[in-house]
C-alpha cells in the first residue's frame, strides 16, 4: 500500500522520516522527483537516521507496483497530489519554511531561484498556499501534522500515526537527534525552530509580500491572528499590493501553461516511443519475412533441382531397351505354350 509523505520544501518532510524511522523502524523512498546527485552518495545519516532508500530501475514501475503492494510503502514527495492514495501532510510555519528554502536553494542549486521567485511560486513545487490548499483539496485521506508536533513527537501524536497506517504502536519513544545531525551536517540540518521569530532574513518588504499572498492561510492554520495580516500585508489597491498580487497571477498562469506543456511532452514522448516500439517491431517482421523469403527460395530451387533430376532419369530409363526374359521367363512361355 502507497502511503504519501508528502510536504512543501524545508516544512518537516525529513523530521517525519526520522520519527517513523526511529520510532516505527520504517524505511521511506524518494527518488520519483529529482534527486540531487550529492545525496545518491552514501552518507551514514540517511540509513541510520530516517531508512531512505532510492528507487532501482524505473520510477513509474516502482510507483505503480507500490499501489498494489500488500507492505507499507512510503514515498516522500515535495510535488503536488498525483493520486487519492493516503498522505501524511507536513505543514510548517510559511515564514520558516520560506527562509529555509532560500537558504536550501541558495546553497544547494544557486541560481535556479530567488526569495521572489519562490514567493510567487514560480518553481516546479509551486508556492507555499497553493501546495498545501492542493493537497488538502484531493480525494484521499490525508493526515495533516504538524512540524512543530514533530519536534518533540509525543505519546499522542505517535498513536494518531499509528492509528492512520494500521500499526499496532511505536516500538520506542521518540528522542530528537537533532543536535546530532547538526554536528553531521549543519548545512542540510537547520535548526529546526517551531516559532516564527522576526530576522533579518524577514525585510518590512519580504514580510509585507508574504503576509499579502499567503498571510490568510497563516492565519487559517493559527500562527498568526487575522489582524496580524490585516495590517501586515499591503493594503488592497495600493501599488505595492496590485503588484505582488499581479506577479503572483502570472506565476500562478505560468505554472498551469507550463502542466500543460510537460502533459503534452509527457504524451509525445508517449507516441514517439510507441512509434519506436512499432518500428522495432516492422523491422523484425521485415527480417522475419526477409528470412522466410530466403528460405522459401531456396526450397524452390531445391524443387526444381530434383524436378530436373528426376526428369531426366525418367527420360534416361525411357530411351533404354526392353529387357530381355530371363531364360526361365523363356522356359516357363514354352511350357505353357
Amino acid at each position: 500500500m502507497l502511503v504519501w509523505l508528502a510536504s512543501y520544501p524545508r516544512s518537516g518532510n525529513t523530521l517525519l522520516r526520522q520519527v517513523l524511522k526511529s520510532c516505527f523502524d520504517l524505511s521511506s523512498c524518494e527518488g520519483l522527483e529529482p534527486v540531487p546527485e550529492h545525496f545518491l552518495a552514501p552518507d551514514g545519516i540517511r540509513d541510520e537516521f530516517y531508512g531512505s532508500y532510492f528507487v532501482e530501475g524505473d520510477p513509474e514501475a516502482f510507483y505503480t507496483r507500490a499501489h498494489t503492494a500488500p507492505e507499507l510503502v512510503l514515498i516522500k514527495s515535495h510535488q503536488l497530489p498525483r493520486d487519492d492514495a493516503k498522505a501524511i501532510y507536513v505543514v510548517r510555519d510559511g515564514r520558516l519554511a520560506m527562509r529555509s528554502y532560500t537558504k536550501y536553494q541558495d546553497t544547494y542549486h544557486p541560481g535556479t531561484s530567488t526569495f521572489d521567485s519562490l514567493l510567487l511560486g514560480d518553481h516546479p513545487y509551486g508556492e507555499w498556499t497553493s501546495h498545501h490548499r492542493a493537497w488538502q483539496a484531493r480525494g484521499g485521506e490525508t493526515l495533516v501534522v504538524r512540524f512543530e508536533e514533530l519536534v518533540t513527537a509525543d505519546a499522542a501524536l505517535l498513536a494518531r500515526i499509528a492509528g492512520f497506517l494500521d500499526l499496532p504502536g511505536p516500538g520506542r519513544a521518540w528522542v530528537n537527534p537533532q543536535a546530532t545531525l547538526r554536528e553531521k551536517d549543519a548545512v542540510f540540518f537547520g535548526t529546526g525552530n517551531p516559532e516564527w521569530r522576526p530576522d533579518a532574513f524577514w525585510t518590512p518588504s519580504r514580510l509585507r509580500a508574504f503576509y499579502t499572498l499567503h498571510g490568510p492561510l497563516l492565519a487559517e492554520l493559527g500562527y498568526v491572528t487575522a489582524d496580524e495580516v490585516a495590517v501586515g500585508a499591503y493594503p488592497a489597491g495600493s501599488d505595492d499590493g496590485t503588484r505582488v498580487r499581479d506577479a503572483h497571477a502570472l506565476a500562478s498562469r505560468n505554472r498551469e501553461l507550463q502542466a500543460v506543456c510537460d502533459a503534452r511532452a509527457t504524451e509525445i514522448a508517449r507516441l514517439k516511443q510507441a512509434c519506436d516500439d512499432r518500428a522495432t517491431a516492422i523491422d523484425l517482421l521485415t527480417l522475419e519475412c526477409d528470412a522466410r523469403l530466403r528460405a522459401t527460395e531456396e526450397a524452390n530451387r531445391e524443387r526444381t533441382r530434383l524436378s530436373t533430376q528426376l526428369a531426366a532419369e525418367l527420360e534416361s530409363r525411357l530411351a533404354m531397351p526392353p529387357p530381355r526374359p530371363s531364360f526361365a521367363a523363356r522356359l516357363r512361355r514354352l511350357v505353357r505354350g
